[in-house]
């Protein structure tokens, strides 16, 4: 499978610089060494009922100044909906940020979908668009215009991209707005001064990002299961250009790096009237994927699969009463939550650096469609992102 190129270019800065090189090549064959990577945290939010900060008071706040209309904003990201906030210009004493997510009503009350919102940074250093949260909407039919819920995010290791003036960007995918009630949000972000339990922030990298381009599906999602066309265009999840292997070389000095993993399932493929299958699970029938199928990814290290995987699956224990399916478990996340997000650690890195390959793996499966913008196409949101420390 061919290799696609990490490379710091300024090691010693937060926010280094890097070239992304589509061609076939690496500096060389990954390390044999005895780095490890292990996952510490399954879920990346909390809440309605506490906080990360166990209700401290923050030591410094800033969010919107009200609630945030959602309707459908467009396809292009060009179309997103923009806004600025303003931080802290140094922020090396925080060693903790928190997002208050607070999902609300506009107008009469909540819109009536579960529909995805992407909420997005801007790395100024890399001049990248980086995922800081994924959420869900509730089936909001069975709430008034007084409805709100407040979920707590942790997005302390994008404490060194919220510096001074920074922009965000809003994805809506949903049409369910009216002139009478729509889907709202309200953000704050509070940091607070402690010790950063990594370490020192140091660098970032995106590993895998489904948003680029829009993705294939028009959703800013990868297709999942669609088989080549009749042209033989590969349109698999697992190509080069998606979940394909990724060479990272990490700076001098690293002592860890935390991986932000957030894969989340959508679509119905089965509504196309054929179901697909997974080939690896014997004996198994498809429900409907992405959406209502359990799935787990396998993480490959120096080409080595880790022996813990990733579950991308979101139990209804979690769940609250409202409209709609609301009772049933989904790939990742639940209407009226954000979605789910799983940390891994990479430690035992050499003082001098190092380079590694990573390959994420979704269960195989194999749909009907040949198009990945087939009407419910099976798909998967992913952002993968790195965070070095020193």
């Amino acid at each position: 499978m061919r290799r696609l190129l990490l490379l710091f270019l300024m090691p010693a800065l937060v926010g280094c610089s890097m070239r992304i090189a589509n061609n076939g090549s690496t500096d060389g064959p990954a390390v044999s060494n005895p780095a490890r990577l292990v996952q510490v945290d399954s879920l990346g939010w909390i809440g309605p009922d506490t906080t990360y900060a166990n209700n401290r008071t923050p030591d410094f706040s800033v969010g919107t100044s009200e609630p945030i209309r959602l309707n459908f904003f467009g396809w292009s990201a060009d179309d997103d909906y923009r806004f600025h906030l303003q931080f802290p210009e140094d922020n090396h004493l925080f060693g903790l940020a928190q997002l208050s997510y607070t999902m609300c009503a506009w107008g009469d009350g909540p819109a009536d979908w579960d529909m995805t919102t992407l909420i997005m940074v801007h790395n100024k250093q890399t001049d990248e668009w980086q995922e800081i949260s994924r959420c869900i909407t509730p089936y909001g039919g069975y709430f008034d215009s007084q409805w709100s819920r407040t979920y707590y995010i942790n997005v302390t290791e994008f404490l060194p991209i919220l510096t001074g003036d920074t922009e965000f960007r809003i994805f809506y995918c949903g049409w369910d707005a009216t002139d009478k009630k729509a889907h709202a949000v309200s953000l704050r972000f509070d940091f607070y001064q402690q010790v950063n339990p990594y370490g020192t922030p140091a660098w970032q990298a995106k590993i895998y990002d489904s948003t680029i381009d829009g993705g294939n599906t028009g959703y800013r999602s990868w297709a999942y299961g669609v088989q080549p066309d009749s042209l033989g265009t590969n349109h698999s999840i697992e190509t080069d250009e998606r979940l394909g292997m990724r060479t990272l070389q990490i700076p001098a000095g690293t002592k860890k790096v935390l991986f932000r993993v957030c894969f989340t399932g959508h679509g119905q493929d089965a509504l196309t009237g054929a179901k697909g299958t997974f080939p690896g699970r014997t004996g198994y029938r498809a429900n409907n994927p992405a959406e209502f199928d359990e799935n787990f990814y396998t993480i490959r290290l120096n080409g080595e699969p880790l022996a813990q995987r990733g579950h991308v699956w979101e139990i209804n224990k979690n769940n609250y009463k409202q409209a709609g399916t609301y009772k049933y478990n989904r790939c990742g996340w639940g209407p009226g939550k954000p979605c789910n997000v799983q940390h891994w650690l990479l430690t035992q890195i050499p003082p001098e650096g190092e380079t590694i390959t990573l390959d994420f793996d979704l269960d195989e499966y194999i749909s009907k469609n040949t198009s990945p913008r087939a009407e419910s196409v099976a798909q998967f949101y992913v952002e993968v992102d790195a965070f070095g420390y020193r």
